[in-house]
C-alpha cells in the first residue's frame, strides 16, 4: 500500500493505493479551489466537506484517468462551461448538498465531456423553490448514464434536457422533491428505459392523475418515502401497471398528516377494495406499506390479491390495523395458504378482543379448542372468558421471517397454547412489544430451524418460570430489550436456560444493576453479549463464565473503571480466541485518578479491539474536569507523577489513624462504658422510630419558575418519569388546591427523597421559592432529605438565590445551557442513582 501526503493549499491530501488504483483523499481540508498538484494518475478524488464555491474551466484537465469524483457538501454555486473537460473516463460524479441552482448554476453543455459517466448525483441542492419553471441541464451526451439523482422542482421542464435520448438510464432518484402535482405530463419527456424511481419528501396538494407514471412502462421498483399525499392517490398512480409484474412497491410514510403543522402524525386511512384495485391486479414480489396510517380495512381489500403466489415479502409495519375480528382473520388465513413463495411477513398493529374468535377460526385452518381446568372439552360460549383455549396456526411453506410487533393483547385474545404448523422454513420470529397478560405455551410441527427471536417489550416474568420452551431450544440469537429483566433476575437466574444454544444475546435497556454470577451457566456457546444502556457500575462477574465470549457491549452504563481481575481475564480471553475480543465502552465516564492509572495504561497496551478506535473515552479528572482517555495517556507522567508519593503518604496516614483508632476507642470504652451503653440504646431507639416513618412518597420534589415550565414539561419530566421511572412532585401539578399552601409544600418536600431547584431568571420572583429553599435546608440538616440538586439555566450571578449560596457546599450544582449534552444528563443520572434503589 502506497501512502503519501501532498501539500494542496491549506493542508495536505492523503494519497493511497498504487498505479491504476490511486486514491486522493482531500476531504475536510478547508480547500477553496480544486488542487492542481496531485498525482496525475489518480483514479478517485474525494473533495467533500470543503469550502469550494466556484469550479473554473478545465479545473480537472490534469486528471485525465479520473474515474470517481466526489464534490459533496461544499458551497458550489456555479460551474463553468468547460469545467469537466478532459474527464472522458469519469464514470461517477457526485455533487450533492451544494448550492447548485438548476436554472442558473449549470452551463447548458457542462456535462457533455463526461461521455463515460454512469452515475450522476446532483440532488439535495435546491433548499427552497420559488414556484417557477425549472429547466434541467442537457444530459443528452451521457449515453452511458444509468443512474441520475437530481432534485425535482414544482414545475420541472425536461423537454430540452436530452434525457429521452439516454437508452441506458434505468434509475431516477428525487431526494429533494418539491413536486406538488402528479400530472400525466410531468415525465412526458423521460426515457422508457427507467425501471427504478424514488420520490422523497414531495408534498402533493392535489389528486394524483392515474397516468402519472405511464412514461415508464418497464418500471420495476417504486419507492415513495415521506410523501405527503392522500393514500388513495398514491395507490392510484399504479394504474399503468395493472396485470404487470413489479419487483418492489414501497410506500413509507406516505400520508398528508406528516406535513400537517408541528405535530406530525399520519391521518387515519381505511383501505377499501376500490382504493387498492390496481394493486390487487398486479404481480408484486415485495410490497411495503410502512407508517402510512392504516387503521382498518374493508372486505376483499388489503389481504385480497389476484396473484398472491408472486409475493416474496409483505411488510405492513408501523400501522394500527386490527386483524382479530370477523372477516379479517379469515382473509389472513386464506391469504397465508396462497402465498406459496412468501419468505418474509411483517405486521404491527392492534390485536383486539373478540367474542366470536372460535367461530371465525374453526373453519379456516386455525383449529381451536377450549380447555377447562382439570379436563378437556368444548366449552359453552357463555363460559369462554373463564376457560383456556388453544389454536393451531398454519404457516406458508416458505416463510422464513415473521414479525408481529406492537400488538395489544387483551383478555381473550392470547391463547393458552399456540401450535405453529409446518415451520420448517422459519428462521426469524419477532414478537417485540406484543403486550399480553400471560405467555402462551408455544409448540410446533415440522423441523425447527428457528435461529433468531425478538421478545423485546414483553415482561420476562411471564415466561421466566417455564421449564422450557421447545420452539426456542435451538435459537442462536435473542433480543430482550425492555423486558423487565431487572425484576426477573432478582428472583431467578435460570431464565437464560430457556435458550441453551444461544450465541448472541441482547439484554440492553433493562435498567440492570447486576446479574447473578451463574446467570449464563447454561449458555456456554454465547459469544456476543449486549448489556448496554443499563446501570452497571462494574462489569458483572458472570461474563467470566463465558469461555467463547468474543464481543461484549457495555455502552451507556455507569462504569468508572475495569478492575484488574477482569482486565487479566479479557487479555487471556483475547489470546484464547482466534478472533480478537471486541469491547464496546462508548457512553461511560471513567475516572482518571491515581487509583485508575493502571486501567488507563491497559486501555492502550491491550490487544483488545474497542468500539472507539482512537480510545478517546470520556474521562473525569480528580478536580471534576471532563477530558478523554487518550489525552490523559499522552500526559500520563505529568498527571500521575505524584501518585507514588501520595500512596506512601496514605500508608503513613493509615498507620497513624489505625493506631489512634485502635487505642482511643479502648480508652473511651473503659472510662465511659455505662454512658456509652446508654447512648447506644437511646440512639438505636431514635433511629428505629425514625426509619419506620421515613417512607418517601416521591423520589424528587421539583421547584421551578414559570419561564422554565416548558423545558421542564417537554424535556426534564419525560426523562425523569418515563426513562428513569422516578416519581416527581411538582407544585403546579401535584399539590391540590384548597389545602394551606405552605403546609402542603412542606409536607411534599418532607415526603421526597431529593429536591431539584431549576434556577432561572424568574426564580427570584417565585412566591414560594424562598420558603421551599428554607424547608429544603431544614430537611437536609435533619437528614431526611438525601440531596439538594441545583440546575442553573442561563441565570446571572446577581439573580442566584442568596439562601442557596449560603449552603453551596451542601448542594450538587449542574450548569445546564440551552444546548443539551450527554455530559449533563450523565451527571444528573449519576447524582440521582448513586443512592437511588
Amino acid at each position: 500500500m502506497l501512502l503519501d501526503y501532498v501539500d494542496s493549499g491549506f493542508t495536505s491530501c492523503r494519497i493511497t493505493g498504487k498505479a491504476k488504483a490511486k486514491f486522493a483523499d482531500c476531504s475536510s481540508r478547508g480547500l477553496q479551489t480544486v488542487p492542481m498538484d496531485l498525482p496525475d494518475d489518480i483514479v478517485k478524488l474525494d473533495l467533500r466537506r470543503n469550502s469550494i464555491v466556484t469550479i473554473s474551466a478545465k479545473a480537472f484537465i490534469r486528471y485525465r484517468i479520473l474515474q470517481v469524483l466526489i464534490l459533496d457538501e461544499n458551497r458550489i454555486a456555479y460551474l463553468e462551461e468547460n469545467t469537466f473537460t478532459g474527464l472522458t473516463k469519469l464514470n461517477q460524479l457526485s455533487m450533492l448538498e451544494n448550492n447548485l441552482d438548476l436554472n442558473a448554476s449549470y452551463h447548458f453543455n457542462v456535462f457533455s465531456p463526461l461521455v463515460s459517466l454512469k452515475i450522476l448525483n446532483i440532488e439535495r441542492n435546491i433548499n427552497k423553490t420559488n414556484g417557477g419553471k425549472v429547466f434541467y441541464p442537457f444530459f443528452g451526451e451521457l449515453h452511458n448514464l444509468s443512474v441520475l439523482a437530481v432534485d425535482l422542482s414544482i414545475y420541472p421542464v425536461f423537454k430540452n434536457s436530452g434525457l429521452n435520448k439516454l437508452t441506458k438510464l434505468n434509475t431516477l432518484k428525487f431526494d429533494y422533491c418539491y413536486l406538488d402535482k402528479m400530472t400525466n405530463k410531468t415525465f412526458s419527456d423521460m426515457p422508457a428505459t427507467v425501471v427504478n424511481i424514488t420520490f422523497t419528501g414531495c408534498i402533493i396538494h392535489s389528486v394524483a392523475e392515474a397516468n402519472f407514471l405511464r412514461p415508464f412502462p418497464f418500471l420495476n421498483r417504486l419507492l415513495l418515502k415521506r410523501v405527503c399525499v392522500e393514500y388513495e392517490s398514491a395507490l392510484k398512480i399504479l394504474y399503468p401497471f395493472k396485470n404487470k409484474t413489479m419487483e418492489e412497491i414501497n410506500f413509507n410514510e406516505v400520508n398528508p398528516g406528516y406535513c400537517d403543522g408541528e405535530v406530525r402524525s399520519p391521518n387515519a386511512v381505511i383501505i377499501t377494495a376500490d382504493m387498492i384495485k390496481y394493486l390487487q391486479n398486479m404481480c408484486v414480489r415485495k410490497l411495503f406499506m410502512i407508517k402510512v396510517g392504516i387503521v382498518d380495512f374493508k372486505p376483499k381489500s388489503l389481504l385480497f390479491y389476484q396473484y398472491p403466489e408472486c409475493f416474496e415479502e409483505i411488510v405492513f409495519s408501523g400501522n394500527r390495523l386490527s386483524i382479530m375480528n370477523g372477516f379479517k382473520i379469515m382473509e389472513l388465513i386464506t391469504l397465508s395458504k396462497k402465498v406459496s413463495n412468501l419468505s418474509r411477513f411483517q405486521l404491527s398493529g392492534i390485536l383486539e378482543s373478540n367474542t366470536s374468535l372460535h367461530e371465525s377460526t374453526a373453519s379456516l385452518g386455525i383449529r381451536s379448542e377450549f380447555i377447562e381446568e382439570g379436563s378437556t372439552r368444548y366449552s359453552n360460549l357463555n363460559k369462554r372468558r373463564k376457560d383456556k383455549f388453544q389454536i393451531t396456526v398454519p404457516f406458508p411453506q416458505n416463510l422464513k421471517s415473521l414479525m408481529l410487533s406492537n400488538f395489544v393483547g387483551v383478555e381473550g385474545t392470547v391463547p393458552q397454547t399456540i401450535t405453529f404448523d409446518n415451520i420448517s422454513s422459519l428462521v426469524s420470529l419477532d414478537l417485540s412489544y406484543f403486550r399480553m397478560n400471560h405467555f402462551p405455551d408455544v409448540l410446533f410441527t415440522g423441523t425447527n430451524k428457528l435461529k433468531y427471536v425478538d421478545l423485546s417489550g414483553i415482561d420476562s416474568t411471564l415466561y421466566a418460570g417455564k421449564d422450557n420452551i421447545p420452539l426456542f431450544q435451538k435459537i442462536t440469537e435473542i433480543t430482550l430489550k425492555q423486558a423487565n429483566l431487572r425484576t426477573t433476575l432478582k428472583s431467578s437466574s435460570r431464565i437464560f436456560s430457556l435458550v441453551p444454544a444461544i450465541k448472541k444475546l441482547d439484554i440492553s435497556n433493562n435498567f440492570l444493576r447486576f446479574v447473578p454470577n451463574d446467570a449464563f451457566k447454561y449458555n456456554q456457546n454465547l459469544c456476543k453479549l449486549n448489556i448496554g444502556y443499563n446501570l452497571f457500575s462494574e462489569i458483572p462477574i458472570a461474563v467470566m463464565t463465558l469461555s467463547k465470549l468474543s464481543h461484549l457491549t457495555l455502552e451507556r452504563n455507569t462504569l468508572q473503571t475495569i478492575n484488574s481481575t477482569l482486565r487479566d481475564w479479557f487479555d487471556m480471553q483475547n489470546e484464547r480466541m482466534k478472533t480478537k475480543l471486541t469491547l464496546n465502552l462508548i457512553g461511560n465516564v471513567f475516572k482518571c485518578t491515581c487509583e485508575n492509572s493502571d486501567f488507563i495504561l491497559w486501555l492502550f497496551r491491550t490487544k483488545i479491539i474497542f468500539d472507539n478506535k482512537n480510545i478517546t473515552f470520556k474521562c473525569s479528572l480528580v478536580n471534576g474536569t471532563l477530558t478523554n482517555t487518550r489525552r490523559v495517556y499522552e500526559e500520563f507522567h505529568q498527571l500521575f507523577r505524584d501518585c507514588k508519593s501520595e500512596i506512601w503518604l496514605r500508608v503513613g496516614v493509615c498507620l497513624l489513624v489505625g493506631f489512634i483508632a485502635f487505642t482511643l476507642p479502648i480508652a473511651i470504652i473503659v472510662n465511659f462504658r455505662w454512658r456509652i451503653a446508654y447512648c447506644i440504646y437511646r440512639t438505636f431507639k431514635k433511629v428505629v422510630e425514625k426509619n419506620m416513618k421515613s417512607k418517601f412518597r416521591y423520589d424528587i420534589y421539583l421547584s421551578c419558575a414559570d419561564d422554565s415550565l416548558g423545558w421542564v414539561k417537554n424535556t426534564l419530566i419525560p426523562k425523569l418519569e418515563n426513562s428513569w421511572e422516578m416519581s416527581v412532585c411538582i407544585e403546579d401539578r401535584d399539590i391540590l388546591a384548597g389545602n394551606i399552601r405552605g403546609d402542603a409544600i412542606a409536607q411534599s418536600i418532607m415526603e421526597s427523597r431529593n429536591i431539584i431547584f431549576i434556577i432561572s431568571g424568574a426564580f427570584s420572583d417565585k412566591i414560594w421559592g424562598d420558603f421551599e429553599i428554607h424547608t429544603a435546608k431544614y430537611e437536609k440538616y435533619t437528614r431526611n432529605l438525601h440531596k439538594i440538586i441545583v440546575i442553573t439555566r442561563n441565570v446571572s450571578v446577581e439573580k442566584f438565590p442568596l439562601e442557596l449560596g449560603l449552603i453551596i457546599n451542601d448542594v450538587v450544582l449542574i450548569d445546564w445551557s440551552d444546548e443539551e449534552s450527554d455530559n449533563v444528563w450523565d451527571k444528573l443520572r449519576m447524582t440521582l442513582f448513586s443512592e437511588y434503589v
